[in-house]
């Protein structure tokens, strides 16, 4: 009971730390999911997806996202990109419906995450679907 009634504490706290958080992936089922929850929360200052390609959206609660375009082959041209974030979620991979296989992630999405990590200043999570 006492951590239930302090969670309303940590979650005020963390927001006056403004706080902000990319999302790679956002397209994706899981990364779907995580931004609709990161905004319902409104833990995070700024959201900023980062991905192959703008994404729309037709909900108000999705107008003060921040989005960049990048090219995953030439990753090291858009470090801007990734600086400047606390929090950077990962939701790269297919899951294994769609993939037709139990492997969820390419030999690229994996490369993708490892690169990544010197950019980013405290914490950086790998996020994908459990089936």
């Amino acid at each position: 009971m006492a951590e239930t009634e302090a969670l309303p504490k940590l979650r005020e706290d963390f927001r006056m730390q403004n706080k902000s958080v990319f999302i790679l992936g956002a397209s994706g089922e899981t990364g779907r999911v995580l931004l609709k929850e990161i905004l319902e929360q409104s833990l995070f200052s700024k959201v900023t997806l980062i991905g192959r390609r703008k994404l729309t959206f037709d909900e108000d609660a999705y107008k003060n996202v921040n989005q960049e375009v990048v090219d995953f082959e030439k990753l090291d041209d858009y470090a801007s990109a990734f600086q400047g974030h606390d929090v950077g979620f990962c939701c790269l991979g297919t899951t294994r419906k769609k993939a037709g296989a139990v492997r969820k992630t390419t030999p690229f999405s994996s490369w993708l995450v490892m690169s990544m990590i010197p950019f980013l200043v405290t914490l950086f999570l790998y996020v994908r679907s459990a089936y």
